[in-house]
């Protein structure tokens, strides 16, 4: 049985959902081989332009990782699977599309560093997050720390992972993680929404404007806008960028061909 299903809900998006219900949803090394390639596929299709990520069942959406794989000090698995696991997060955030992440139930621990590695967030008034690994005697190893800080700040980062605590919906989106927090029977259709409204972005500029979020936000605030003018000259010059503008006046909807 796959452990990543794929999905297309409409043209354009391709769905990801992660299945291993039984366990939560809980991340093996056999589950993260397969997610691994199903990013490297996304990335090479042209014809994929949005990517959204569920898990299967209904109780969460990723709910860390498998512990008992690595039960008995078992070292070298346990490294290897941290290391792995940083790329795979790495290579998701890195993705020239954008992720849409949905989260109905729990998301903790490397759930939500996966979470973390998303641009748009959409949760289920169920959903909860957070990165307890302190009440394993662990900490995060797929970067929940350098990003929750980064998206919440220190001390709201701080109150939750020192403690343990899980975020509730309503607390994500009043920090500014969450796009939206719907019911379950709204679920479906927001994500729908989301995903369509991201379809009528060209995709170089959705690539170029999560490089420049990413690559910027560390850089001094007067090298951020000269790479971002960098980045738009050379946008404008693109066939996408003129066929914005004469869609525009023309009064029709442009056709993107990412180039």
């Amino acid at each position: 049985m796959s452990l990543i299903l794929q999905s297309d809900l409409l043209p354009g998006v391709r769905q990801l959902m992660f299945n291993r219900p039984e366990k939560l949803n809980a991340l093996s090394t056999p589950m993260m081989a397969e997610f691994d390639a199903a990013l490297d596929a996304c990335a090479a299709d042209p014809s994929v332009r949005v990517v959204v990520l569920r898990g299967a069942g209904g109780k969460a959406f990723v709910a860390g990782a498998d512990i008992a794989e690595y039960q008995g000090d078992k070292r070298a698995a346990f490294i290897a699977y941290q290391m792995n696991s940083r790329r795979v997060f790495d290579k998701l955030e890195s993705l020239p599309k954008p992720v849409i992440c949905v989260v109905d139930g729990f998301a903790l621990g490397g759930g939500f560093e996966i979470a973390l590695c998303c641009d748009i967030l959409i949760l289920s008034d169920t959903a909860q997050l957070g990165l307890p690994e302190g009440r394993l005697g662990l900490c995060p190893g797929g970067g929940g720390t350098q990003r929750l800080v980064r998206a919440i700040g220190k001390y709201a980062a701080s109150d939750l992972m020192l403690a343990g605590w899980r975020m509730t919906a309503d607390r994500a989106h009043a920090l500014g993680i969450a796009a939206e927090v719907v019911g379950l029977d709204a679920l479906d259709d927001a994500i729908l929404k989301r995903a369509r409204a991201c379809l009528k972005t060209a995709p170089l500029a959705q690539a170029e404007m999560k490089r420049l979020m990413r690559e910027g936000v560390d850089a001094p605030s007067e090298t951020g806008k000269s790479f971002e003018q960098e980045v738009l000259f050379r946008l404008y010059s693109s066939d996408d960028g003129q066929e914005g503008i004469n869609a525009f006046l023309e009064k029709r909807d442009p056709e993107f061909k990412g180039k």
